[in-house]
């Protein structure tokens, strides 16, 4: 803010303008968390569980790919 001369002012003091409330948790609660943790565990030992939905083969993909275009075209060509 300007001082009352037009010159700003040279101090930096900060200034609180509202009073800190302490029945505000700073942090939510951590739900779900074991469950993420187990999550990576086993994906990184590679369990059998972890690995039996990893991604499709290449040829399912770019088969699926295809197909999916194929739909697109199709609809295009209808409209």
């Amino acid at each position: 803010m300007p001082e009352p001369g037009g010159l700003p002012s040279t101090s930096r003091a900060l200034v609180a303008q509202a009073e800190a409330r302490n029945d505000v948790p700073l942090h939510r609660p951590i739900r779900g968390a074991a469950t993420f943790v187990a999550h990576l565990i086993a994906t990184a030992r590679q369990v059998p569980q972890a690995r039996e939905r990893r991604r499709a083969a290449p040829e399912d993909v770019i088969a699926a790919y295809r197909a999916t275009i194929a739909r697109i075209r199709a609809l295009n060509k209808h409209q």
